[in-house]
């Protein structure tokens, strides 16, 4: 099995038929055959809750699963995963093995609502493929709210220990991708148009999306900058 050196109450160890994530759910054929072609099994590694482990419940997170998953390929894709996520009502983190490397994959999320029904998932996070020697994710925290942040910080990479960091982060991110492709777009524009007061329009457009792309640049330096010291190494 696995070990990540968590301390020996966490520890689970059973395998879990991969029906089990599906059966009492409505699940369409495609779904269904992503579990037999990408995934060969899953086992639970360790269940991290107040229950198990010395810390307080949390407002937001109340337990964390460690799943290992045997994959077919190591390019599996990321569905079979999302789908147990947004499924399962707690958080969780997977450990992915194939050919004796292994990556830790953690789809970022949050509950959708008040009630604590249903989750959003926000980003999905995931390592380089590692050597077991390479492959660790340490316990940090006195709440579960401030574990799994911490752990969304090291497999993120940000380093981040607080949800309104990764966030931000994620955000601007997003906000820096979709202005890069505004700009391309108005570039393009500009190579097929024919006036110039409307070619000077669309210069004056790409300037100031410029401008704000190096402000939020700026400011995620400055994020990731303050948390630089706490980066989960893959390598």
């Amino acid at each position: 099995m696995i070990d990540l050196k968590f301390p020996p109450t966490t520890i689970v160890g059973k395998p879990v038929p991969k029906n089990a994530f599906y059966k009492h759910l409505e699940v369409n054929a495609k779904m269904k055959q992503h579990f037999v072609d990408d995934v060969v099994s899953i086992h639970w590694l360790y269940k991290l809750a107040p229950s198990t482990i010395n810390v307080e419940d949390g407002k937001q997170v109340h337990e964390i699963v460690v799943f290992s998953a045997v994959l077919k390929d190591k390019d599996c894709p990321n569905d079979v995963f999302l789908f147990i996520d947004r499924n399962m009502p707690r958080h969780v983190v997977f450990i992915l093995e194939y050919d004796n490397r292994y990556k830790v994959l953690l789809n970022y999320k949050a509950w959708k609502d008040g009630q604590n029904s249903q989750f959003d998932i926000i980003k999905t996070f995931a390592t380089d493929w590692l050597t077991a020697e390479r492959l660790l994710l340490t316990l940090e925290g006195q709440t579960m709210d401030a574990l799994y942040e911490a752990m969304a910080g090291q497999v993120s990479g940000f380093g981040t220990r607080k949800a309104e960091d990764t966030k931000r982060i994620v955000e601007l991110e997003g906000l820096i991708d979709k202005a890069k492709r505004e700009v391309e777009n108005i570039q393009k524009r500009i190579r097929n148009e024919r006036q110039l007061n409307r070619q000077m329009e669309l210069n004056g457009a790409a300037r100031g999306l410029k401008k704000q792309i190096a402000q939020w640049q700026n400011e995620l330096q400055e994020t990731k900058f303050v948390n630089s010291d706490k980066k989960y190494t893959t390598q």
